[in-house]
């Protein structure tokens, strides 16, 4: 299963944001919440073309639904939110969202 975050980024802070992400600090980061949750983080992707709103989403990929209990207990996991907060618009909605693939979906036929 794969958990996306989507979330906006302040304007004048996405190039910092960018940067903050591809630091040694944010790797470490990532790399213990990935040891903490059992979550693997997989990337995080920016809009470069998009029809209307777009976000920033980042993309772990989850071993089951048990480690949605796992990580909302994570104290990485609050370290992590704490130190992007700054980079985020916590004026527009953030969501989320869990995804299979295709050959993982089980879809009902209708009656």
């Amino acid at each position: 299963m794969f958990y996306v975050s989507r979330y906006y980024l302040k304007a004048e802070k996405m190039a910092d944001y960018q940067k903050w992400l591809l630091s040694d600090e944010a790797k470490s980061l990532i790399k213990r919440f990935e040891d903490e949750t059992g979550w693997k983080y997989v990337e995080t992707y920016f809009p470069i073309m998009g029809f209307g709103d777009d976000a920033v989403e980042d993309w772990f990929e989850i071993p089951n639904w048990a480690a949605l209990d796992i990580m909302r207990k994570s104290l990485v996991a609050d370290e992590w939110m704490k130190k992007t907060w700054d980079f985020m618009d916590m004026t527009r909605a953030t969501s989320s969202v869990v995804y299979r693939k295709a050959q993982d979906v089980k879809i009902p036929t209708p009656p």
